[in-house]
């Protein structure tokens, strides 16, 4: 074992990230109980493949097309690395929220700066009727007042870990994964 599989854990299989997401959506359709006025939203590129899984799962249970769209954030060089995003996001990427249920979806949520940042950029793209926050881990450290209402896991991290989640080349989930950063590895 090397030092680095020493310091990654799994926290969440393929199967148990399928069973999380069902759970969700089926938790979105007790709290919607109408699906023409539904819309998701996906935060960068891990939050909007979690988003398209969820908008498959959700069509299946509403028996109807649910879309969902990617949201995407000025910071070019934010895509779940290390480095903080912007929390910006582009509005002309947005369909019709006005009147709307619509649900933020990212993959991991820590300080909130992203998701704060996509809650700011849909006041001024419309007025929807309702908004909620799904993610699929909350490592806590939260600096923005946030309220996750569709929650995998939550993991409360230290400062100096990581949560992962990877996919498969085809855009399914693979696995979610805690890394901790050692000395080592910092210098």
């Amino acid at each position: 074992m090397t030092d680095q599989d020493a310091t990654k854990h799994l926290l969440m299989s393929a199967s148990r990230i399928g069973r999380t997401l069902t759970r969700i959506a089926f938790q979105i359709f007790e709290d919607t109980r109408g699906s023409g006025d539904l819309v998701i939203l996906g935060i960068n590129k891990r939050g909007a493949l979690l988003a398209t899984i969820l908008s498959k799962k959700l069509s299946e249970i509403f028996k109807a097309k649910i879309k969902a769209f990617p949201v995407d954030l000025k910071n070019p060089d934010y895509a779940g690395s290390a480095a903080e995003s912007a929390g910006e996001a582009l509005a002309h990427t947005l369909p019709d929220i006005e009147n709307k249920k619509v649900i933020i979806v990212d993959d991991v949520i820590y300080s909130g700066k992203t998701m704060f940042g996509t809650l700011q950029m849909l006041m001024s793209a419309g007025t929807p009727s309702e908004i909620k926050l799904a993610a699929l881990v909350d490592r806590g450290h939260r600096r923005y007042p946030l309220n996750i209402e569709y929650l995998g896991m939550f993991c409360p991290t230290k400062l100096d870990e990581h949560v992962h989640c990877d996919f498969t080349g085809d855009g399914e989930p693979g696995a979610v994964w805690l890394h901790a950063t050692s000395v080592a590895e910092e210098k």
